[in-house]
């Protein structure tokens, strides 16, 4: 029952968008973390924050629904759960909105980066809405219906957990070092599998949609200054397949050429969704190959028959 509650899922995404905060998981492990972090403590409080914030809600919003009885309201529970781990309908209309780069645009692409964009300029605007789509494509949308393939909802919820996680203290920062560790750690491993096949997609996308490569797309990971060991593969191979220069001030510049403007941002859109529909297809392709039809009655993942 693995692909229904996933095809189910993308629907209520599509159709509805995001769900209210209260329903949420994403926000309760939110809210626990904030107030246990403190600054300038260890290695263990990092370990034991990110277990009380994240295990209570793992429990009670992808174990627990596993076991009720009756099919069809667990069949959409389980649906409208997975679809709290990803997010498509939101990323894109942001990103599509940010396509004139006014000042509305600004306040759009703000809303999911980290870096201050008050000042900036339209292509790094721009830049920022591309290098922002390709890894929110990677750790916010494929990465969690890859251990949704493998681990069920427990698998996907797990993911978005630990992404949550490494936002809230993953940061490298002297007073948080320490603690956010093994938050970062966790969330690099749980993406480290999904970044190289969005990339690998990424690229076969390129070509289907015609993309004149104005290089080899692997060509810029040997050399790039971006410190992520798993949204270099998004960013750099995005970079490549649009021709552009990408860059974070201060801290990285990815390729070659000028910055992009609002033509690349709708070819990255094309792009984005084109990979993504390749990434469903081959995650059912694995599905159906991997279960085969005598085990299609099971919703908990790769790790139910080993």
């Amino acid at each position: 029952m693995l692909l229904p509650i996933l095809f189910l899922a993308l629907a209520i995404d599509l159709l509805f968008g995001e769900p209210p905060i209260y329903v949420h998981p994403v926000v309760y492990t939110g809210k626990i973390s904030e107030k246990l972090i403190k600054p300038y403590k260890g290695y263990s409080y990092g370990i034991l924050i990110w277990l009380i914030s994240v295990i209570p809600v793992e429990i009670a919003f992808s174990i627990l629904p596993l076991y009720i009885p009756i099919i069809p309201i667990k069949l959409i529970l389980l649906a409208l759960f997975l679809k709290t781990t990803f997010s498509i309908k939101m990323l894109y209309n942001i990103v599509s909105k940010s396509r004139e780069l006014d000042e509305r645009a600004r306040n759009l692409v703000q809303q999911i980066v980290r870096r201050d964009l008050s000042n900036a300029d339209k292509g790094h605007i721009a830049s920022a809405a591309i290098e922002s789509l390709f890894e929110s494509l990677v750790d916010g949308i494929i990465s969690p219906l890859f251990w949704f393939l493998i681990l069920g909802l427990p698998g996907a919820m797990l993911q978005r957990l630990a992404n949550t996680m490494d936002s809230m203290v993953g940061y490298k920062t002297k007073e948080l070092y320490k603690e956010g560790y093994f938050s970062a750690k966790v969330d690099t491993i749980m993406n480290y599998i999904p970044a190289r096949i969005t990339g690998l997609l990424m690229v076969i996308a390129g070509k289907l949609l015609g993309i004149k490569q104005s290089s080899n797309p692997f060509r810029f990971l040997k050399n790039t200054q971006i410190e992520s060991i798993n949204a270099r593969y998004p960013i750099c191979i995005a970079s490549a397949l649009l021709g552009v220069k990408l860059e974070k001030k201060g801290y990285y510049t990815v390729g070659e050429g000028k910055l992009p403007g609002k033509e690349e941002i709708e070819k990255s859109l094309k792009l984005f969704k084109l990979t993504l529909f390749l990434f469903l297809i081959l995650l059912s392709i694995i599905y159906y190959g991997l279960y085969g039809l005598a085990f299609f009655s099971y919703p908990y993942g790769l790790v139910e028959f080993f």
